[in-house]
């Protein structure tokens, strides 16, 4: 198939930078041609010159948004696909209208969220932003720090990224309760934590994490 058999398929405004250097465009390229650009659309009139013949479009910056007045100029459009859980930068009603597929990775993202938030605990706990400023000044006395294990963590919703803040913090000893609209007995029981009130989670826990 030559280049010019293949489809379009445009990345509209990867900025911050999450496509441009992937691996993964390279056989992207072996089906479409691509266009990509690294810095956002100012306005809606950018949009459509950028995503103009676009077959398909990686949205991966929910910051770029996708009124229907736009989407319905773009009638080569048929797919669009999100690098996260949110399809809100998407107007979905337009989408369904027109015909054009939207696509998300539900879930694939929380065990990277979880793993910074958890991480950030770390720091703050041992602290080691401190720690680190203060050996680069040659300055090392002893501040004491707290441990996690042992502690109690608080969270609020018990989704995706909520569950797995639990496997992470259970592993590091920690007391688990939690909150949440939809609480799920068993799998509170399979990873080892409690449902309580919402007050209780602030009331009870050393440390608060917000789904």
């Amino acid at each position: 198939m030559s280049t010019t058999e293949r489809p379009l398929l445009v990345i509209p405004g990867d900025d911050p930078v999450q496509i441009a250097g992937s691996p993964r465009l390279e056989t992207l390229g072996e089906h479409f041609q691509i266009r990509l650009f690294d810095n956002r659309p100012a306005n809606d009139a950018e949009k459509l010159e950028r995503a103009a013949g676009a077959t398909a479009m990686i949205n991966s910056r929910g910051a770029v948004t996708w009124p229907g007045e736009v989407l319905e100029q773009l009638p080569e459009l048929k797919f669009i696909s999100t690098c996260g859980i949110g399809t809100d930068s998407i107007d979905l009603v337009a989408c369904r209208e027109l015909g054009i597929t939207v696509s998300n990775i539900p879930g694939r993202t929380a065990p990277v969220v979880a793993e910074h938030a958890f991480a950030l605990m770390l720091a703050i706990s041992r602290k080691t932003s401190y720690f680190t400023a203060a050996m680069k000044r040659n300055d090392w006395h002893q501040v004491l720090s707290t441990s996690l294990s042992g502690k109690t963590l608080g969270v609020i919703g018990t989704g995706n990224i909520g569950t797995e803040m639990i496997r992470l913090s259970r592993a590091f000893g920690m007391e688990v309760i939690a909150w949440s609209f939809n609480p799920d007995d068993d799998k509170a029981q399979k990873r080892g934590f409690r449902y309580v009130e919402r007050d209780d989670v602030f009331s009870q826990s050393d440390v608060v994490s917000l789904q």
